[in-house]
């Protein structure tokens, strides 16, 4: 019987637990057999404001043997971090300050931050996005949490190679990336860089398919909130998680699936899903 890693940390994204409530997000990910899972920090200020205390959040999370140990996304880090391609909601959404971040970072006990660059991509030079990173990360260590850069090709830091530039050049002992799928292929990054990458600062593997070539009409805007499962389209992943294998970046691994079908899915489907969708590779999985 295939079943997945004992040795690896497999987390459920908050992607595929959006529509769900805090204890059914608990359930999702505890059945699937995953570690832990991730949370935004304005869904945290929400669930607060509407009674439930961060306390009881990171304590009913463990009770039911789950961690909170990523908290997804920061995105005001840069004096000007409003993307051109989302609407006033999307910002507003995210407008959660650095102070606020870190204090959610301590009450939940999260280690792990994912950092958006949500401004485009010719707003800042190289240099100047780098120093911002730095002065971010810097805060971070501050509360004793490693701070991943997230290579999103609509924003500011369009592929890996400009990530590892700014991460190299930013001097930080506490820095690192979170690779997705979709964004390293839509990126046009080569296994053969992935393979140069130390896999010891990946720090977070967001598993996700699509289609190739890009369907007329759809953006990447759009193919963000259209993802597939894992096995459904045509990436590469397997060959990105058997070099991911090879580097030993394999790293709080989940199925990152933003799309409308999940409203429609209970807890016990999000688990059979998530589950079952990282079982179809080879370098997830052990025989039992």
């Amino acid at each position: 019987m295939t079943g997945l890693r004992s040795d690896l940390v497999f987390a459920m994204p908050f992607s595929n637990v959006l529509h769900l409530s805090f204890p059914d997000k608990i359930e999702a990910t505890r059945l699937a057999g995953f570690q832990q899972m991730s949370i935004q920090p304005q869904e945290v200020l929400k669930l607060a404001s509407e009674g439930l205390s961060v306390a009881d959040m990171k304590s009913s999370a463990a009770d039911g043997g789950v961690e909170i140990a990523r908290l997804d996304p920061l995105c005001p880090w840069v004096p000007d971090w409003r993307p051109t391609n989302f609407g006033p909601d999307y910002a507003a959404a995210h407008d959660v300050p650095p102070k606020v971040f870190f204090d959610l970072c301590d009450q939940l006990g999260c280690k792990n931050m994912s950092l958006n660059a949500t401004f485009p991509a010719n707003r800042y030079t190289t240099g100047e996005i780098t120093e911002f990173y730095a002065a971010i990360c810097g805060q971070a260590a501050e509360h004793g949490v490693t701070c991943d850069l997230e290579c999103i090709p609509m924003w500011g830091v369009v592929t890996l190679e400009r990530g590892v530039e700014i991460l190299r050049d930013s001097g930080v002992a506490n820095g690192g990336f979170v690779f997705d799928c979709t964004h390293f292929t839509r990126g046009g990054t080569s296994l053969a860089t992935l393979k140069s990458i130390p896999g010891r600062v990946i720090h977070c593997v967001q598993v996700c398919d699509g289609y190739l070539p890009l369907p007329d009409g759809v953006t990447l805007e759009l193919e963000c909130f259209q993802r597939l499962w894992p096995g459904e389209g045509d990436f590469a992943i397997a060959a990105m998680l058997d070099t991911l294998n090879e580097t030993g970046g394999l790293a709080q691994v989940g199925p990152e699936v933003f799309s409308a079908d999940m409203a429609t899915k209970t807890a016990e489907d999000v688990a059979k899903m998530s589950r079952e969708s990282l079982l179809r590779y080879k370098a997830l999985t052990t025989k039992n």
